[in-house]
């Protein structure tokens, strides 16, 4: 297998609409596997099968990535969090350098 972290976080809400974050393939079968029963189908076992194929190393993470979330999609729980504003994860602007009677 190959390290199984995803390129990019899903993020899902669980049936107590808390959010979480799915990072590796690990995450997703964790996830997976604690969707009721009653609601699962033939998606939820593609979505298992090609997890659990990627933690094997018989398919590929980002096959994994794709099918979790095409699931996700499906079921409603995926949340697009957007990604942080540049002024947030911008370069800081410390003293160092920077004179104040500029």
């Amino acid at each position: 297998m190959e390290d199984g972290m995803f390129k990019q976080a899903i993020f899902v809400r669980d049936d107590s609409f808390a959010l979480r974050r799915i990072a590796c393939v690990m995450d997703a079968i964790e996830f997976l596997e604690e969707w009721p029963l009653e609601r699962r189908g033939l998606l939820h076992a593609a979505a298992s099968d090609t997890c659990y194929s990627a933690y094997d190393g018989r398919k590929s993470v980002d096959a994994a990535h794709k099918t979790f979330t095409t699931w996700a999609r499906r079921v409603g729980v995926i949340e697009d969090v957007p990604a942080a504003p540049p002024w947030m994860t911008g370069p800081k602007i410390g003293g160092a350098g920077h004179r104040a009677d500029g």
